[in-house]
């Protein structure tokens, strides 16, 4: 069992390794040229970009009503193939009430938000949403098939798609429409990469066949995603982006492209290693839970490892975060390093915590995951326009931080409760399944 394990861990750790590799390659390359970016745009810039993606993020939660999630379960690739023909359907759907909605709307959506630049790339929120989220869908699908050098293709092309055209765009004087175009194109590679090597039939063209049956059988077996699920992650994707809504409203588009762009910088960790994690993770203990393996040594390596990679630049973004904003990425970004020292803090639970939260599916605590996040919805706003009441932006922040910290927390202590009974369960299992085979 020893060397089995061992091998196990060995591959954990290559897999880790292939998703990451080229991703932080890429992100450091972005990461080195946020200081000339910061040049060419402004925070009003950041502001409006900040809207655009905030509103992209929030229908690709709904885009496939959290079924991607489920990709990686079936023990067969008939019903997981199924699964992803549901998710690229619905993203077709919703991408076309989308489009005419905006068409019809745009006029009244832009001044809903706050700022009447945005009505002129509205235009551009379908067609963004229906590649990123067959993005999402597709490497779920390449999760499952344990194609992580896919993966890391895939996210190498996007990254270097948007810093190459954000640059240039950057140079010729686009201002918000050189990040916003930007992003649209980062999506469009990795869509058409994706898809190519999926080597699957997505849409059905054999006119003598349908795909409604099977379509219809797995949305009803994996119905607790789209009920549980999806209103949990809706919730907290509508109450974290909801900040930068609030933002733009009650104070302007320079303050929110100080946060936005104080949050992507600190993001960058996250995605670099974060999210290769999390991707590998899912499947690791999807993989372990039903094989009836223990799962909580799992969660408490992951949140150690993590943890050691984030103190230290922690601690030196707590103290110095101001000063390292105004010298690195330019004086008009000073707020941001205010806001930056407050949110490092935050950043080290979520980059932390992220990778794992996916625990929370497998252990099926959909329903306490969403109670939570119904809470965030209302606590993250509220921090905010408390902040603007106080006329104190930088104390509505500090009262979010606060608030998300405890809900992190308390998110974790029900995962790792729900973990250590399922060990214990498998355990009496397993010895009991040995006595009965002696």
């Amino acid at each position: 069992m020893g060397i089995i394990n061992e091998i196990r861990q060995k591959q954990f750790s290559k897999n880790v390794s292939i998703l990451a590799s080229g991703t932080i390659i890429v992100q450091i390359i972005s990461f080195l040229l946020s200081p000339v970016l910061s040049r060419l745009y402004t925070p009003e810039d950041y502001g409006l970009f900040a809207v655009f993606t905030s509103i992209i993020s929030i229908l690709t939660v709904m885009c496939c009503l959290r079924y991607e999630l489920a990709i990686v379960l079936p023990k067969s690739d008939s019903e997981a193939l199924s699964l992803l023909r549901l998710c690229i359907y619905l993203i077709s759907i919703l991408s076309f009430l989308v489009l005419v909605i905006v068409l019809i709307f745009k006029g009244y959506i832009a001044e809903l938000l706050g700022t009447a630049t945005i009505e002129n790339w509205l235009f551009l929120i379908a067609p963004v949403l229906f590649l990123t989220g067959s993005v999402q869908a597709l490497t779920y699908w390449f999760n499952r098939k344990k194609e992580y050098k896919i993966i890391s293709g895939s996210r190498v092309s996007q990254s270097s798609v948007n810093s190459t055209s954000s640059l240039i765009l950057g140079l010729l004087k686009y201002n918000s429409f050189g990040l916003i175009i930007s992003s649209a194109i980062s999506q469009l590679l990795p869509a058409v990469f994706l898809y190519k090597k999926s080597d699957v039939r997505i849409f059905n063209t054999n006119k003598n066949e349908s795909n409604i049956p099977e379509l219809r059988s797995v949305s009803l077996k994996y119905k607790e995603f789209p009920l549980f699920n999806l209103p949990s992650a809706f919730f907290d994707t509508l109450s974290v982006n909801s900040l930068i809504f609030i933002l733009t409203y009650l104070f302007s588009e320079s303050v929110t492209g100080s946060y936005s762009f104080a949050l992507r910088i600190l993001s960058i960790p996250g995605i670099v290693i974060g999210a290769s994690i999390g991707q590998v993770f899912y499947q690791k203990i999807s993989e372990a839970f039903y094989n009836k393996q223990k799962i909580t040594e799992l969660i408490f390596k992951s949140w150690k490892v993590l943890f050691l990679l984030s103190i230290i630049p922690v601690l030196i973004l707590f103290f110095f975060g101001e000063d390292i904003f105004r010298f690195v990425f330019g004086t008009k970004w000073t707020e941001a390093g205010v806001i930056a020292k407050y949110l490092c803090i935050l950043t080290m639970f979520t980059f932390i915590s992220s990778p794992t939260s996916s625990a929370m599916i497998i252990l099926k605590k959909q329903k306490e995951a969403m109670i939570l996040n119904i809470f965030a919805f209302i606590y993250r706003p509220l921090s905010i326009v408390a902040g603007f009441y106080l006329g104190n932006f930088i104390l509505g922040i500090a009262l979010y931080v606060i608030f998300e910290i405890i809900q992190i927390i308390t998110y974790n202590t029900i995962m790792i409760k729900a973990s250590k009974k399922a060990d214990l369960e498998f355990s009496t299992e397993n010895v009991n399944g040995n006595n009965n085979n002696n």
